[in-house]
This record gives structure tokens, sequence and C-alpha cells, in this order.
């Protein structure tokens, strides 16, 4: 057989699953680009690798042969690097993986283990794929308990527990090698001959399962490129659901266009905390551009567009470049996870994207973004209601304003960073000129919130043993909640605890008066963030009264 043939090359379409591993790992089958990165939860690796083990099918795979197409395709599967696709179609045509890159990645990062280092000779794809770390491919199975585990959470017991590395099951000789290694330390961990020889023969019956294991693959042999991606979509609709910006991806990819791609390209170009916008965001975006439905999921109209227009995506893109630049000057949203709605920016950014005129208020617009935020009109918004208010921020940005609006609810008692109404009141809080911090230091608020985001709203005050249930109720609110550097919060908490004492001007600045700290001084906790709530409220309401008396003089 050539080099180039793969176990699917051959008359087998049922290949071992070790056959089947190594073609992935050399590159003879590779998971296209336009597939979602790796997402499976540790449950569903365990799940999957319990089924192996009690000789459970674990479904077919499809694989898409062509001679036509060279698609991207991810450089890593699991922990594993990919030597880098050849330049001109195997004696077969390329094959790619259209359904079963979880479960392939999942079964090639457990039980083969990685290539050796990368030669300089450039046989593999330098670009670095999704990061990673965090997903743990050390899973190792308890001969003890008959179960596989995570070996790091085993291996920090007390205890030591028989365990067998899930790459050694494809090689009976690696099985008798670890458990022969295995007897050697059998005397120091109390183990007996007897638990031994259970364990041995648990090691062989697994490594067996796992070498007669075959996964069924159906190889569907077509340059028809319309044809690969509607199979895709139908095949991804069954099982676990994939989103719509991957589903996209695939059925407007072709060798001059690759959506994933291109948007990664469009983010980097924006400001530091604004480069992890959702593909949902730009496709959003794209169909208001478009007239569709920006409520509902929508592949087959928005890939028609897209595929019509190629320029409909570089629109977006200046859309919510435009968009992201004024949220930041005007409303102060210098990161991402601050903006109260993703509807705000997206509606921003299709009023923007086909308009060089920048002759509109800002204030007008302040205005629509205060109301929407504090009144939560998004939090479960009809799709009239949502086409009302991008109807109401398009009169406001042409200075036809006839909305009327007041505060008719305060700061939120619980200080959720994921209430719209919180994420505009710590705007608002950073957006003060004098800030100041616990050494006299004026103290720019937004740059603390694109240091550190909303980590730098701390929670200064722990609960403290035996605490009431109103002290409690109230530390969880923004009385005790302070605009300030992570590292400083420490210092903080002593000074106004103990001493030196802050300025007259440091204290008002976090909203304390001399009753609020003398109440702290005296042990007397939720006075003092009760007299601070009470602080932040009327300045909440003051700020709200200016808003609106300035938005009726446009």
């Amino acid at each position: 057989m050539s080099e180039n043939l793969t176990a699917l090359a051959s008359e087998n379409l049922n290949p071992s699953l070790r056959s089947l591993l190594e073609d992935v790992q050399r590159g003879h089958i590779r998971v296209p680009r336009f597939q979602r990165p790796f997402v499976w939860t540790d449950e569903q690796r365990l799940e999957l690798l319990q089924s192996v083990r009690d000789n459970m099918p674990i479904g077919s795979l499809l694989v898409w042969r062509t001679i036509k197409f060279k698609l991207a395709s991810f450089p890593r599967v699991g922990p594993h690097i990919i030597p880098r696709i050849a330049e001109s179609a195997p004696s077969t045509g390329w094959q790619y993986l259209l359904d079963g890159h979880q479960r392939v990645s999942t079964l090639l990062g457990l039980l083969l283990p990685p290539s050796a280092a990368i030669p300089a000779s450039g046989l593999f794809d330098e670009e670095e794929e999704e990061d990673d770390e965090e997903i743990d491919w050390d899973i190792q199975y308890d001969l003890l308990a008959q179960e596989f585990v995570f070996a790091r959470k085993r291996m920090s017991h007390v205890v030591k527990r028989p365990l067998l590395p899930l790459w050694t099951l494809f090689d009976g000789r690696l099985v008798n090698k670890h458990m022969r290694d295995m007897r050697k330390q059998g005397s120091q961990q109390n183990w007996t001959d007897e638990n031994l020889d259970t364990w041995e023969a648990r090691a062989d019956q697994l490594s067996y399962r796992f070498q007669q294991c075959r996964i069924p693959i159906v190889v569907m042999v077509t340059d028809d490129l319309a044809l690969a991606a509607r199979t895709f979509q139908r095949i991804n609709s069954l099982g676990t659901p994939m989103d719509e910006a991957h589903l996209v991806a695939a059925l407007t990819w072709s060798p001059e266009f690759d959506l994933r791609e291109r948007l990664a390209e469009l983010r980097a170009e924006f400001p530091v905390g604004w480069r992890n916008i959702d593909d949902g965001i730009f496709l959003q975006v794209c169909k208001g551009l478009s007239q569709l439905d920006m409520t509902r999921a929508g592949q087959t109209e928005l890939v028609r567009k897209l595929t019509e227009d190629r320029t409909l995506l570089e629109r977006a893109g200046v859309g919510l470049a435009r968009a992201v630049a004024l949220l930041s000057r005007t409303g102060g949203v210098v990161h991402q996870e601050l903006l109260p709605y993703a509807f705000q920016l997206v509606f921003l950014a299709v009023e923007l994207a086909d308009t060089t005129n920048t002759n509109f208020s800002e204030p007008a617009f302040m205005a629509w973004f205060w109301r929407t935020s504090w009144s939560e009109v998004f939090g479960s918004s009809s799709y009239r209601q949502v086409r009302a208010e991008q109807e109401n921020l398009r009169n406001a940005l042409a200075l036809k304003l006839d909305v009327q609006w007041t505060r008719d609810q305060g700061i939120p008692e619980r200080f959720d960073s994921r209430s719209a109404r919180v994420r505009l009141f710590t705007l608002r809080l950073a957006s003060r000129s004098e800030l100041i911090d616990e050494m006299g230091q004026v103290v720019d608020g937004r740059q603390l919130l694109i240091e550190h985001g909303r980590d730098s709203l701390i929670r200064l005050f722990p609960t403290p043993p035996r605490a009431t249930a109103s002290l409690k109720k109230l530390l969880q609110g923004g009385g005790n909640r302070f605009l300030v550097a992570p590292n400083k919060e420490a210092s903080l908490r002593e000074r106004l605890r103990v001493g030196p004492d802050l300025s007259k001007q440091a204290l008002q600045s976090h909203f304390i008066d001399e009753a609020a700290i003398l109440a702290l001084r005296q042990g007397d906790l939720e006075g003092f963030v009760k007299g601070r709530s009470e602080s932040m409220e009327r300045w909440d309401e003051s700020q709200w009264a200016a808003e609106s008396h300035e938005s009726t003089l446009l």
C-alpha cells in the first residue's frame, strides 16, 4: 500500500481504533477549520472511554474525500501537532473529518503519546491553535475502582492508587511493563499478590477492549463543495448543537474565503479590551445590514447574503470598529465585559457601518444607552421590542428624540456584575474625574477598567462570622464595592479601619462621609456600608436628573 493510503483508502471501512487515530495523527485525515474547536466537557470524555471499555458502540464517523479542495485545517488535534497538509492531493485525495471531531480529539489525546519534537524541516505548521492548556489530557484507569480518573486528582490522595496510563493500552508489552513496575512497588504500598493478580487481569482486559475496538466510517467521495457543506450542516443539527457561526463558516467556505479566519483578522484590529468579540456578534450585524431578523438564527438566508456580497462582513467590521470607538469615548465602555447588552453594540454598528456622517449628538446617544441599560429592556425582549429600540436609536442619532425615560429603579441591592444596571453604574463610577486612591493620588477609573476589567470593582469587606441577615445583604450590594486597583485592596481596607486617615477629599471620592467612617472605626460595619450605599444612591439620582434635563434640551 502506498504511504499516502490510509485505512480508509483500502477496502476496509471499519478500521481499528488505533489505525484511525494514527491516520489522524499523521495528517492523512484532517479536521477542517470550519469545524468548531474542541468543546467537550470532562464528563463527556469519561463517558466515551467507558463506552469503549464496555464494548458499546460510539457511533460512526463521516469523512469527506476530494481531489479538488485543499482546505485550511487545524494544526492541532487534541495535544497533537499535525503535519502540514500536502501541497498536491494524494492518490486517494485529501480527507476531511466532517463528523466525529470531538470523539476523535478525545481518543487521540488520551490514547496516543504526542508526536516527537517538531523537526527543523518545517513538516509541521508553526501556527498555534487555541490555547488548550486548561484541558487535562492525563486521564488514567484506576484498576481498583475500575473507573477512568484524572490522574492528578487521584495522585493527590494519601494512599497511592493503582493507575494504568491509557497510552499503554494499544501495546500489550507496555501494559505488562507497567504492571511489572507496579509489582516492584507492591510491598511499599501494602499491595498483596492477590491484589496485583486481579489488577493485571483487569489491565489485560481493558487493553484487549481498546485494541479490538473498530470504528465504522462512511466515506463521502465528492468534489461538490456545496454538497459537503450541506451534509456537514445536517449531521451537526442532529447531535450536540453547533453555534450559528460555525455552521455559517462551513456553508460559506471557499478556497478564497474563510469566515473564521477573516473574523480573527478583524478582531485583531480592535482595542485590547475588545479583541474577543464573539463571532455571533459579527453575524448579527451582517443580518442587520441585510434586513434580516437579528433575534433569530437563520443560517440559510445569511449564507446566501454572505455568498452574494463578500463586502458584507467587511462592512460589519467597520461598523463594529466605529461602535466600539463611540462606546469607549462617550460611555467609558473600554472593555467588552462591561457592555450591558450585546444588542446595544449590534444596533450601533448597523447604524454606523455605511455612513461617514459623524455629525450626531453624543448626548442623545448616551440618553438611549443609559435608558436601555437601566430599564433592562433587552433582558427578555420580543422581536417587536428589539426593532422598536433599534428605531429609537436611529431617531436619537438623528436628534429626533421622542422617548421619555425616568429612573424607576435604584442601584441593585445585589451587586452582580452580570446585571446590566450594575455594569452601567460601574461605567458611571469610572467616569468620575475626582477619584483618589489611599495615597492621595488621582486615579483614572477608566484606565483601571482597561487594566483589570470588572476585577477593579472589588468587594472590600468580607462577611464577618455571625453577621446579621441585614449586614450580609448590605455586603452583597454597591455599598461594599470600591473602584480600586486589586493590589491596593488590603491597604485601603486597613486605612479605613485604623488609619492613617485619608483626606476628606479622598473619602468623598469613595462616597464616605464623616458619619460613615466614624461608624466603621467604632465597629459598626453595617452602619458604614449602609451610609455609603445611601450616598451612592443620592449621587446616582443626581446624575440621572442632570442627564435627563440635558436630553430634553437637545
